[in-house]
């Protein structure tokens, strides 16, 4: 065999194993974001049939287990997992300040971003890719002007 047939092999398998490193660990990601607040991702548009179908069977199985543990002994009143009385909500949703990154698909205006010199005003142009707040985006990526990185 010749040698640098050998070698280009090698490289090639060496990539291959590095790209199904990246899509396993993209999909751990994932995933560790749905188990951490399954009610409240549940009824997104934005999940696969796959995802909605592990995430339905999770809530199932989380909520038979609370059912079960304890919130059987409560009073009738009480045992929704999903209640929002008093203005609250029982579902636990991930906190809208945090940083995310963004690219641009199209130019998406402006937002205003907190540095180290106080509060400023970046503009979002196409092509670019941005560490913000989810709160400062969420309209854009509504809006498929921005997408998650």
């Amino acid at each position: 065999m010749d040698p640098s047939a050998n070698f280009n092999l090698i490289i090639t398998q060496t990539e291959l194993e590095r790209f199904k490193f990246l899509i396993r660990s993209f999909l751990r990601a994932r995933i560790a974001k749905l188990d951490k607040h399954p009610h409240h991702h549940l009824p997104s548009p934005n999940l696969s049939p796959t995802e909605q179908q592990y995430l339905t069977h999770r809530c199932t199985l989380l909520s038979h287990h609370v059912q079960t543990s304890f919130l059987s002994s409560f009073p009738a009143q009480l045992q929704k997992l999903d209640d929002t009385a008093g203005g609250i909500s029982m579902i636990d949703a991930p906190d809208p300040e945090t940083a995310v990154f963004v690219r641009m698909l199209r130019d998406a205006g402006t937002v205003e971003v907190q540095g180290e010199d106080g509060v400023g005003v970046v503009e979002l142009r196409r092509g670019d890719v941005w560490c913000v707040r989810w709160s400062a985006v969420k309209e854009g990526v509504l809006r498929g002007d921005v997408e998650m990185v």
